[in-house]
């Protein structure tokens, strides 16, 4: 999904909506789940007054998790190689605001304009090493989603047909990471679902990658909800039951850097189930992080636009306090 550009206005609306939003809509009755860990109640979130940690903090509040305690994600770049340099004070300042983060770093693997060939031959170094410096110095141990969803019609670096291309230009700037620090863990994210092409033909190899993510999203369909769920959610291609399966046979810790509702409107059946899932294999998951920012479509979860899935939200992924 596209990232939103930091935006430096001041947003009343956050500061105040996840705390009454979150806590409002009609409860569903059923027994108390077990505690969601923090490392599964993580979010990307809108710009507030003091950056993104501003309203990461009022999620993470909301959702009664301890202080500093779940993982936030943010997009290093955008739309021009210029942008890696212009982006360059945003991991010291996600620093300042709270040393404790724990940060996922989506980077992305090429810009219009630039073929993945040029990547993978190191023509365009100058500006991935002001990327890295600049979270290296900040943090040295973040996970860094390098070309995230590459089997997505649209992609920039749409690996269909390119594979080999895409998985040399991967490599290169992991190298150029590891240059850096040591400590950087690197995540592939592919997206769910049959998308453009078969995700695992653009894997780049064990030894490049730490964690085997997956962004998923309850899309809609003619099925209903719980039917969906099933069918292309968790047992569909390259769905859920895949993204275990090949996470185990590489011996790699999952992780959904972004997962949400809002496609197909209010669904918390789809806010349970993810739950659900996170829940029964948090042992094999490193972390998992709500797409609160309204993107290709209203992801966004916490101003009213979907309070059936916010309660379920609230209940399912709070941490008891």
């Amino acid at each position: 999904m596209a990232a939103a550009t930091p935006s430096y206005r001041t947003r009343r609306q956050a500061l105040l909506g996840m705390g009454s939003v979150l806590a409002s809509g009609p409860s569903l009755a059923r027994p108390l789940s077990p505690a969601m860990p923090a490392k599964c109640a993580g979010a990307f979130v809108d710009w507030g007054t003091g950056g993104r940690e501003t309203n990461l903090r009022l999620w993470e509040a909301s959702l009664r998790q301890p202080a500093s305690s779940v993982p936030a994600i943010d997009f290093y770049g955008q739309a021009t190689w210029d942008d890696f340099r212009q982006f360059a004070w945003l991991p010291a300042f996600w620093a300042k605001a709270n040393p404790r983060r724990k940060l996922v770093w989506s980077i992305p693997l090429t810009v219009a304009g630039t073929d993945l060939i040029a990547v993978g031959e190191g023509l365009h170094d100058e500006p991935f090493r002001v990327a890295v410096q600049a979270i290296a110095e900040s943090q040295p141990e973040a996970a860094i989603r390098i070309g995230w969803e590459m089997n997505v019609a649209g992609s920039l670096w749409l690996a269909a047909n390119r594979e080999r291309d895409y998985i040399r230009a991967y490599r290169h700037v992991v190298q150029l990471f590891r240059q850096a620090s040591s400590r950087f863990r690197f995540d592939w994210c592919p997206g769910w679902g049959a998308q453009a092409m078969p995700a695992d033909q653009a894997y780049p190899g064990d030894d490049v990658v730490d964690v085997v993510g997956l962004d998923i999203y309850d899309f809609g369909s003619e099925r209903e909800a719980e039917a969906r769920w099933k069918a292309e959610d968790l047992e569909g291609p390259f769905g859920l039951t895949w993204h275990q399966a090949f996470a185990r046979r590489h011996r790699k810790l999952m992780s959904y850097p972004e997962w949400g509702v809002g496609q197909s409107g209010d669904n918390p059946v789809f806010v349970q189930r993810m739950a659900d899932w996170l829940l029964q294999h948090s042992d094999e998951i490193a972390y998992a992080l709500y797409f609160n920012v309204d993107g290709a479509w209203p992801t966004r979860i916490d101003n009213g636009r979907f309070p059936r899935s916010a309660d379920t939200l609230r209940e399912r992924f709070s941490g008891r306090g």
